[in-house]
């Protein structure tokens, strides 16, 4: 089974970010957890059903060192080969973004691309989904575990609620992964060390076609609240507490 791990950097929000009307710009990168996830069960999928593991990076001129480390932890865990896509452009719409990932992989002949469900930037989940649909092939999201099934995957997927649902996928497909089915392996740091120097990162400039649709009109930040602190003894903070309460018509 020839199988493509999807790998993206998003804003560490540990770090600050600049804002203006026009961009986001983040002080530091990091990895995307849910795709650490994808990646993990691409990894899990080889050792149940053989074939080989692609790690595709995808980055764009800024952040293309940014995900070294985590192409090289991919590789200390067992993936086979390791492309870094750049993309053409620094500020992008997500459809833009799968037309153009989508490009890239129609010829690669993979039986499966398995990407998170989505990134701490992108709540929507949506590269998935249009990623499968430029590239008409099916797609599941939500899985938690992947098994490969008489020439197709049966896919277990979270519904909410405690629920399970088990789903049969024809091949290719595209599969968003929410969790591994097993916790992300821990790789020793000389074994990491080691993988860095010897890891072969294929790099690839991938062009970002422009599509007309939702245009981002400016960023900003929100009004900060105001803060009123309630300082005394406790019988004195609570008349207080009352007292406000009352203000804004919640007694």
């Amino acid at each position: 089974m020839k199988i493509c791990a999807i790998l993206r950097v998003v804003p560490d929000l540990v770090e600050d970010i600049e804002i203006n009307e026009e961009e986001l710009i983040p002080f530091a990168y990091i990895a995307n957890e849910r795709d650490e996830h994808a990646v993990e069960e691409a990894l899990i999928l080889k050792e149940k059903a053989g074939g080989t593991v692609d790690v595709l990076g995808v980055v764009d001129e800024d952040t293309a060192g940014d995900i070294d480390d985590a192409l090289a932890m991919a590789y200390a865990k067992g993936a086979d080969n390791l492309i870094k896509a750049i993309l053409s452009r620094k500020t992008y719409r997500r459809y833009e973004v799968a037309k153009a990932l989508a490009g890239f992989l129609k010829d690669k002949n993979y039986d499966v691309i398995i990407p998170g469900i989505q990134a701490i930037d992108a709540f929507a989940g949506t590269l998935g989904g249009m990623l499968a649909r430029c590239m008409r092939i099916p797609y599941i999201g939500g899985a938690i575990e992947i098994e490969a099934q008489d020439g197709a995957l049966s896919v277990k997927k979270e519904l909410g609620g405690g629920l399970l649902g088990e789903y049969r996928v024809s091949l290719p497909a595209v599969v968003g992964v929410v969790s591994a089915e097993r916790p992300l392996k821990f790789v020793p740091f000389a074994r990491l060390k080691k993988a860095m120097k010897e890891a072969k990162v294929e790099e690839v400039d991938v062009e970002v076609p422009e599509v007309e649709g939702v245009k981002v009109t400016r960023y900003y930040e929100p009004p900060k609240p105001e803060i009123t602190l309630l300082e005394g003894e406790p019988e004195e903070i609570a008349d207080k507490l009352v007292e406000v309460l009352r203000e804004v018509s919640v007694l």
